[in-house]
């Protein structure tokens, strides 16, 4: 069996052991919540600092949170202008949802297991732009449409809620760390590396727990129609990037997983806090889990990218 096989079964496995777990209720989602916010904590942290801090820097990293930015943009404009006739509780969370990506659940575990660490720079530097997009603009989009009144939030606000972010302080650390030479004690960092290593299985297991397929029919036009837009929209990044990017290089591979991930799961506290229904968003977040898996699967080995 090839190395890209194993990687997507064994993910594919974890993420179902998560699931049979919670249908078995021997966990339950709200105890899920506990398990995120460890990982938010512990984990995802540790795992920010060792990528970042390890990885030679060039200007040329700084191009993917723009490349990113640039990304989710076009998706939440094309959403923008399509949901214009939708009711503005419908229209925010739709257009939520075509916004900002799951990275650090679902994409980070997926590329380490089929690049390496070294290819987690790339991941990390992909997930700052998108960070950006899912506080500065994904978050501001639905407090505008929300029957809560809530209005855009200052700028202030926004940037001491994505600084007080413990992977974005690790990020931070990390990149701190890089920058200014600083020799760090080797206990440091196989104390760090030893927590990191955790963050694969208990992500996978995490996404199981949080998989439900509560479908309301009527919605899903709606929720089909945000679909078509990430995915158009991705495999046009993905046409573009074949071709402009060295098919050797890591970074290509990288970016083309990367155009294909599922929705961010913050829509769901984005939906509850704003006062959405939550089921469309998790129904939207479910159904692009899986169609993500598929399509990266499939592009992995299409495109020899392993």
């Amino acid at each position: 069996m090839s190395q890209t096989n194993s990687v997507f079964i064994l993910t594919l496995a974890i993420i179902g052991v998560g699931f049979f777990l919670k249908k078995y209720n021997f966990i339950t989602e709200k105890e899920g919540k506990t398990i995120s916010k460890f990982l938010m904590h512990t984990t995802f942290p540790a795992l920010m600092i060792v990528s970042t801090a390890r990885v030679k820097l060039d200007t040329s990293l700084f191009l993917i949170p723009l490349f990113c930015i640039i990304f989710c943009t076009i998706m939440i404009a094309v959403a923008w202008i399509w949901f214009t006739k939708y009711p503005n509780d419908l229209r925010g969370v739709l257009t939520m949802g075509a916004g900002g990506l799951n990275v650090g659940l679902f994409g980070f575990p997926i590329i380490e297991g089929l690049f390496g660490k070294e290819a987690m720079v790339y991941a990390v530097m992909f997930d700052i732009g998108n960070t950006i997009m899912t506080f500065g603009v994904v978050y501001p989009i639905g407090s505008y449409f929300s029957a809560n009144h809530k209005g855009l939030p200052e700028f202030g606000t926004l940037m001491k809620k994505i600084f007080r972010l413990p992977p974005v302080l690790g990020m931070v650390i990390g990149l701190l760390i890089n920058v200014s030479d600083i020799e760090m004690p080797t206990l440091f960092f196989d104390f760090l590396d030893t927590i990191a290593k955790a963050n694969k299985a208990l992500v996978l297991l995490l996404m199981g727990i949080y998989l439900s397929f509560e479908l309301n029919k009527k919605q899903m036009i709606a929720i089909s129609k945000v679909l078509v837009i990430r995915y158009a929209v991705g495999i046009l990044f993905v046409l573009g990037i074949y071709f402009s990017l060295s098919h050797d290089s890591l970074l290509y591979a990288v970016l083309i997983v990367c155009v294909m991930l599922p929705s961010g799961m913050t829509i769901l506290p984005f939906s509850d806090e704003l006062n959405y229904d939550s089921r469309i968003a998790g129904t939207l977040v479910n159904i692009s889990l899986l169609i993500s898996f598929v399509l990266m699967w499939g592009l992995v080995l299409g495109l020899h990218l392993n």
